[in-house]
């Protein structure tokens, strides 16, 4: 038979001392801090005791588990897919900054996913301009350029096939700053984006899609080409931990054409499209806004090789190295705030000088242009 419990039983006193000193209980114990077990099998964290008030019982506290115990822990539930549609993504439920700027990546957006953005940079390079030719400030006003960007998820990509639908319009303003004069009407440069996808794991998948694959008016055929793409993209987890989403990896290969030609290759199909117009109908094809053989020569061509690398330091910072057809652009993004998915991305491209410059066209690209993206998703 258990012995009954003493009801006038006195509780333990603790009382704070030194570091030099030994904790001692009344009863004559002495409590002291001893390091891990060695070997194969060390014992796991220590229990940590908190002083608690008398007549209460003494409660163990366990510390939070480290970042290994974690890892080797296994996962409850399935892993978490990447999506992702326009410049930012998403892993699982949580969105997470750009791992690129301008190359596309190959994650599709789960249905129903809304995303808006825009694109802006400091001096648009067509063949006509030198950038840099001018201060910041007055090349921006005159030359800069920019694409405000809508997407429609209407697909899965994780169990049958992404459907990225897209719409984009490429005059932002129908008077530039310091001009009189009118240029295209603010809203008009539309045009209609689509790309299929396909999550061949839970981390990497595939895309083929086409920018301005619809061009609704002839704005729109003279501002931006047509321009196709296929693209691979992955995540390799280098924190160890699945459950986390920092430290990670991303990576996007593949090959574009359209805006993602070097511009001398541009302005070569440029060439040959007028020389072409003019052999059939002895003149060019006369335009709004200049003519039609300048707008064919823009859109499709033969494919160059794109790739981009982003390390995800943690889920509202990553870092960006992007190689999209013509020049290297560095950039970094960020998520402002933790419960809101609006990514910020800066970066300067045309890194390195004249990497797409020719001869025969000099001095189109010698400087360093600003790019700044910035999107959000619902």
């Amino acid at each position: 038979m258990s012995s009954p419990l003493i009801s006038n039983a006195q509780p333990v006193q603790w009382k704070q001392t030194s570091d030099a000193e030994p904790a001692v209980s009344p009863s004559g114990v002495v409590w002291q801090a001893v390091p891990p077990k060695d070997g194969p099998n060390p014992v796991g964290p220590a229990v940590v005791w908190q002083p608690v008030q008398p007549g209460e019982p003494a409660v163990p506290v366990q510390p939070a588990p480290t970042p290994a115990a974690r890892a080797s822990t296994p996962l409850t539930g399935p892993k978490p897919f990447v999506t992702g549609g326009m410049y930012q993504v998403k892993r699982g439920k949580e969105w997470l900054p750009s791992i690129s700027q301008r190359v596309p990546n190959a994650y599709g957006s789960s249905f129903g996913t809304l995303q808006t953005g825009l694109f802006i940079e400091s001096c648009n390079v067509t063949g006509g301009y030198v950038c840099g030719s001018q201060d910041f400030s007055t090349e921006f006003k005159n030359q800069a350029k920019g694409i405000w960007s809508f997407l429609l998820g209407l697909g899965d990509p994780r169990k049958a096939i992404g459907v990225d639908l897209g719409f984009q319009i490429t005059s932002l303003a129908t008077t530039r700053p310091d001009q009189s004069s009118q240029g295209t009407p603010f809203g008009s440069g539309q045009g209609i984006d689509l790309a299929i996808s396909r999550n061949l794991s839970e981390d990497f998948s595939v895309k083929l899609g086409v920018i301005n694959l619809i061009k609704l008016d002839e704005v729109q055929q003279q501002d931006q080409p047509s321009s196709a793409y296929g693209v691979f993209s992955g995540r390799i987890d280098l924190g160890g931990d699945p459950r986390d989403n920092d430290q990670d990896l991303y990576f996007t290969v593949g090959v574009a054409n359209g805006i993602y030609r070097p511009l001398n290759a541009i302005l070569d199909s440029q060439e040959q499209a007028c020389a072409k117009d003019v052999a059939n109908k002895g003149y060019r094809s006369p335009g709004k806004y200049g003519d039609f053989c300048n707008i064919w020569g823009f859109s499709y061509g033969d494919p160059y090789p794109v790739a981009s690398f982003s390390y995800l330091v943690n889920p509202q910072f990553s870092l960006i190295a992007e190689w999209w057809g013509r020049n290297l652009t560095l950039a970094a993004s960020f998520k402002p705030f933790d419960q809101l998915n609006w990514v910020i991305t800066p970066g300067i491209t045309n890194v390195l000088k004249n990497a797409d410059w020719d001869p025969a066209n000099p001095g189109y690209t010698t400087t360093p242009r600003f790019q700044l993206t910035t999107s959000i998703g619902f």
